[in-house]
């Protein structure tokens, strides 16, 4: 694993308030964000090298249940058109309202999009503006995913 950003975390909740725009330091380059609202939210970037993402659980305040990252070169990009990269991350709830036991899980996963404008995941969509996007769901099983329209 790379060595994360120090400030990813707060780099997140930026991206979340404020958008793919927010500002942040020049070394770090927002790549994708999924928000839940009220619920989970997912932001990735690119560092250095390396893609890195936080995920975060909202409980009257997004807070973050971790932070990860791969370097691009240890990613399968065989020039495809679409790569699945299953980095999940999961963590189990820190707060009790959806389990007895904390055990409901939140999923990360980072998919390359070259050429995509957007996903479909659910019932949001999730933009995808410079080939990289980042999942983020709760439960067991992974949400329907659909491509968007392709990039002009």
């Amino acid at each position: 694993m790379p060595g994360l950003h120090p400030s990813l975390a707060d780099h997140g909740l930026r991206i979340i308030e404020h958008g793919l725009d927010a500002p942040l330091d020049a070394d770090v380059v927002p790549l994708s964000c999924d928000v839940i609202e009220g619920d989970a939210a997912a932001v990735l970037f690119a560092h250095e090298g390396a893609l890195e993402w936080v995920v975060y659980e909202y409980d009257n305040a997004w807070c973050s249940l971790g932070l990860s990252g791969i370097r691009i070169a240890d990613t399968p990009l065989q020039g495809q058109a679409q790569v699945e990269i299953r980095h999940d991350t999961s963590e189990h709830s820190r707060i009790g309202r959806w389990s007895l036991k904390n055990r409901h899980l939140i999923h990360a996963r980072i998919l390359r999009t070259h050429r995509i404008a957007q996903l479909r995941v659910a019932a949001r969509t999730v933009a995808t503006p410079r080939g990289w996007a980042i999942v983020v769901w709760r439960g067991r099983h992974v949400p329907a995913i659909s491509l968007g329209d392709p990039q002009q």
